[in-house]
């Protein structure tokens, strides 16, 4: 009987070790990320292990984000705070040692607390804490787009800059020839800034390839200090800016030499200094581009946002005239100035689009670049501004009203500007 209870227990003992689960030995984990509105988001978590026999049987219910929230400022129901996600929407899949866990993309950055500041977000494994992750965990960061582009410098007009450079591909992977390209304009806040920093300020490369248009996007880093308000009485600043746009064009005809574009449906966009940027390089080309979106408009042509009308469409007036006069070009050794085609100019379609409550950029810019075109004879310009419900929508706030490229490069719903961008495509 005492024999019989022993060898029970041996054989008790046994089974419970066999069912004992392995512990992962963790050796590489990976962060899959995106370019968000107003930060990076993470949207998936790769953890490689030495033992693959530790990760057979995980599932979604074995693990929670936590901190996990969506960038933005704003809740864009409550116009309150940002709450973290209700559900994480988490995928698990596995292949051999490596596991891939996928969530609803939210911010790298974490959650904010309080004082706005972050909570960094942990992805936790019930059924095993060494495949626990935080962000200090990660070896490697993956980028979605950006990784696939073409990063590179070009000299031109005695400057060099670094640029990035989406092309597009088939079904296949091959890249498709004489493609479309949006040229963007960054903002203030990128000027002088690394390439990475500028590329992924928000959504100019990429709005465009994850909406799944064939179009080939391209963004110069600036590498000198933002030109700033009421440039234009500044010869020097406002030649470099023309200095840059001579840059970006040039470049783009070597693009169209090597078949990478299409040079009859070249366009510009560009945000804050970037708009301004935009309407600069469209006053200097007219005749190459198809047409352009000027977003929350600089004044590099005349001065507007830190002054004040002397009379109800002095800006409009003054616009009118400098539409008619000269921009500087590169003419092989230096920037000169030349007459503006000013015909040309008011051919070339533009949709202006601006937050109504804007306080850096305020909304007079465009509506005095829209009218100043439009009394020069422009018929196809478009404009919207807007409202703050709409902008919170997008998880802005009144307070933060400048960011209008963030529904700009957003939305594609019929009647916007995206969607008209794409249909002339």
């Amino acid at each position: 009987m005492k024999k019989t209870i022993l060898l029970c227990a041996a054989a008790f003992a046994m089974a419970s070790c066999n069912s004992e689960k392995e512990a992962a030995i963790v050796e590489n984990i990976v962060a899959y990320t995106e370019v968000g509105d107003t930060a990076m988001r993470v949207n998936a978590i790769e953890i490689t292990v030495s033992n693959p026999k530790s990760l057979k049987g995980l599932t979604a219910e074995d693990f929670d984000f936590i901190n996990n929230a969506p960038d933005g400022f704003v809740n864009p129901e409550t116009g309150g705070a940002i709450e973290v996600y209700a559900e994480d929407g988490i995928v698990v899949t596995r292949n051999k040692n490596v596991l891939r866990i996928e969530a609803t993309p939210f911010n790298i950055s974490g959650a904010r607390g309080q004082g706005w500041r972050n909570e960094p977000w942990q992805l936790i494994c019930a059924a095993d804490s060494n495949l626990n992750v935080s962000l200090a965990d990660v070896n490697d960061r993956r980028i979605d787009v950006l990784d696939d582009c073409i990063k590179g410098e070009f000299t031109y007009a005695g400057l060099t800059r670094e640029y990035i450079l989406h092309l597009p591909k088939d079904e296949k992977g091959n890249v498709i020839e004489n493609a479309p390209l949006l040229v963007w304009q960054i903002g203030g806040g990128e000027y002088n800034r690394d390439l990475m920093t500028a590329a992924t300020a928000n959504r100019c490369i990429v709005s465009l390839p994850d909406e799944g248009v064939p179009c080939a996007t391209l963004m110069f880093a600036i590498a000198n200090p933002n030109y700033s308000y009421s440039a234009s009485l500044d010869p020097e600043r406002i030649k470099l800016v023309d200095r840059n746009n001579a840059l970006q064009m040039a470049f783009i005809d070597q693009l169209i030499a090597e078949g990478k574009v299409d040079g009859s449906k070249l366009f510009c966009a560009g945000a804050s200094s970037g708009g301004g940027c935009t309407m600069r390089f469209m006053m200097q080309f007219p005749d190459r581009f198809k047409a352009a979106i000027p977003c929350c408009a600089m004044d590099p042509i005349v001065p507007i946002h830190q002054v004040k009308e002397k009379y109800d469409g002095q800006f409009t007036d003054d616009l009118v005239a400098a539409f008619q006069d000269k921009v500087y070009k590169w003419n092989g050794t230096d920037m000169v100035l030349s007459d503006i085609d000013t015909e040309a100019f008011v051919n070339l379609p533009m949709f202006f689009v601006h937050a109504e409550s804007d306080t850096t950029c305020k909304v007079i810019s465009s509506h005095a670049y829209y009218g100043a075109r439009e009394r020069l004879g422009a018929k196809n310009d478009k404009i919207q501004i807007y409202d703050d419900a709409y902008m919170q929508k997008f998880g802005i706030s009144k307070m933060i009203s400048h960011f209008s490229w963030v529904p700009l490069l957003n939305d594609y719903s019929e009647g916007t500007a995206m969607d008209w961008l794409v249909k002339q495509m």
